[in-house]
């Protein structure tokens, strides 16, 4: 019987930690790395605990553990962080991704690697349902730093030869989600008011639509894209379909005891050039791997207010 190793960076985060269960729930050893945390099998295990930026401990750990699999999510997450912060931004995106591949390279691994790139990348494309194939068009450090990202993987992969499979999820949510993010933010929101009784909620834009997935089911991508898609190519990472963000919200208002809510527009939080849709083409993932989303909005909203009303001090 074959015993695979994952490696994942970035693990202490919310999509690092779905990853690393669904690594564990397949029966795979799981290393997971972070410049806070390390984790083994799920166990915390400070002796891995590695910035990405560390290129002589990540040497070292990948050269004693040596991965089968590697999931690389290290990075920030929140978009609006990267303008205030874009050297950083480039620095952990870019040269954290250039450290491990020139790691892997190194130790003439031949680990199969997905690299976790965004659909932000395609930034003020208009057009309605985005396919692979539509051009860069990045609106800030941070998917800028993705595309290079995104170039550089496909560079090892044709050079080196390298094992490098690029995964572009589009928006993603579930339980254990920063409240930084759209979703989580509402669920806490009203979590809190059915808790206490009030009925306002802030938002910002709620009439644009976006392609929603469960993160569960991202990760459950990820595994098949590791097992299956071909080195050096691109896969959306999408449900195929756009729901607005009004409906979220009534989605979620729906899973509690508020019949009447309002909802506050705070300036603050409406973005410059919002895209009013955006949506994702998923054929070339579901051919090549089969996969399909299977949990619903509405399962994902009642589970993510779930979370929030059990961790309401967060």
């Amino acid at each position: 019987m074959i015993f695979l190793k994952a490696l994942v960076t970035g693990a202490s985060g919310f999509v690092g930690q779905a990853m690393s269960r669904k690594l564990l729930e397949s029966n795979i050893e799981t290393l997971g790395i972070s410049r806070s945390s390390s984790f083994v099998n799920g166990q915390k295990n400070d002796d891995f605990i590695c910035d990405i930026l560390d290129k002589s401990k990540l040497k070292k750990i990948i050269n004693a553990f040596k991965p089968n699999l590697v999931l690389h999510l290290a990075g920030p997450a929140f978009i609006p962080n990267s303008f205030d912060k874009p050297q950083e931004t480039y620095d952990v995106i870019f040269q954290g991704t250039l450290n491990l591949l020139e790691t892997l390279r190194g130790l003439e691994s031949d680990s199969k690697v997905l690299f976790v790139s965004s659909a932000d990348v395609y930034g003020s494309n208009t057009k309605k349902v985005l396919a692979e194939t539509e051009p860069y068009e990045p609106l800030n450090p941070y998917s800028s730093a993705k595309a290079c990202s995104e170039l550089l993987c496909k560079q090892f992969s044709r050079s080196y030869g390298l094992h490098v499979v690029i995964a572009r999820p589009f928006n993603h949510t579930g339980p254990g989600q920063s409240k930084e993010f759209v979703c989580s933010n509402f669920a806490s929101q009203i979590a809190s008011m059915d808790a206490k009784k009030k009925n306002k909620l802030i938002t910002g834009n709620i009439d644009v639509k976006r392609d929603f997935l469960d993160v569960r089911d991202v990760v459950d991508a990820y595994y098949e894209l590791l097992q299956k898609a071909t080195p050096g190519e691109v896969y959306n990472v999408c449900s195929g379909k756009a729901i607005s963000i009004r409906e979220v919200i009534q989605i979620l208002f729906k899973q509690t005891n508020l019949d009447k809510y309002e909802i506050i527009i705070d300036p603050k939080k409406l973005r410059k050039n919002d895209i009013s849709i955006r949506i994702g083409n998923n054929k070339k993932i579901f051919e090549k791997t089969g996969w399909v989303p299977r949990i619903s909005i509405e399962k994902t909203m009642q589970d993510l207010l779930i979370y929030w009303k059990e961790n309401l001090n967060v």
